[in-house]
């Protein structure tokens, strides 16, 4: 019996360890940058000028060829038309581009990049125009000033700009931590239940013995 209980506390055990491993396994594979704040914001309406459009993460962009290259921000209109005036710059967690827009309406941005954990993710989010009256409104380009179009920026995994199809690294090291101490907690449990059966085994030992040795006969 007690060795059917110790059996089955170390399948148990295992089978926490095995799950610790896929979390582990798995974490650096969903912990893909995503996007926490964007200026302007997601589905508003900006009222005044909007001289740079920012898009901020959870964690570094990086920059692996130190010239901007892998990034990639565009302010588009309906008609395809480009209104950022130059390359994005990369500043530790956010990516930013100068813009000037054009007539009041829908605007999106388009954005890619290369996340802290190397891989390249890649979104859009909108907002409406809506400038006071009197505002020049700037002709925009066909064309982005950095090359490209507006579908290559777009060719990574696209995410939203209000949160990320990969997991956040904090629920992540939240269930990493939860399962190491649910595994220390049936280690010590199954610790326990070894040292009371070896405590048990002499003494039902000594219970099953006679209390007196047989006597030769004629003693």
């Amino acid at each position: 019996m007690r060795r059917g209980r110790l059996g089955g506390g170390l399948a148990a055990l295992a089978l926490v360890a095995g799950f610790a491993g896929a979390v582990l396994v798995a974490a650096p594979a969903s912990a893909h940058d995503y996007v926490v704040s964007t200026t302007p914001k997601a589905d508003t309406t900006a009222d005044a000028a909007v001289p740079t459009v920012d898009v901020t993460f959870d964690d570094v962009v990086l920059d692996p060829q130190h010239d901007g290259s892998t990034t990639v921000l565009q302010v588009t209109d309906p008609s395809g038309k480009h209104f950022e005036t130059s390359c994005p710059a990369v500043s530790g967690r956010q990516i930013s581009v100068p813009t000037a827009l054009g007539d009041a309406g829908a605007y999106t941005v388009t954005w890619r990049i290369v996340s802290a954990d190397g891989h390249p993710v890649s979104g859009t989010f909108g907002f409406e125009y809506r400038p006071p009256s009197g505002t020049t409104s700037a002709a925009g380009q066909a064309a982005s000033p950095c090359g490209g179009s507006t579908a290559q920026a777009g060719a990574a995994t696209a995410t939203k700009a209000n949160g990320s199809s990969a997991v956040s690294p904090g629920v992540v090291v939240g269930i990493v931590v939860a399962v190491v101490v649910l595994a220390a907690v049936v280690a010590v449990l199954l610790t326990r239940r070894a040292r009371r059966s070896l405590d048990a085994a002499p003494d039902a030992a000594a219970d099953g013995a006679p209390d007196d040795a047989p006597q030769a006969p004629g003693e």
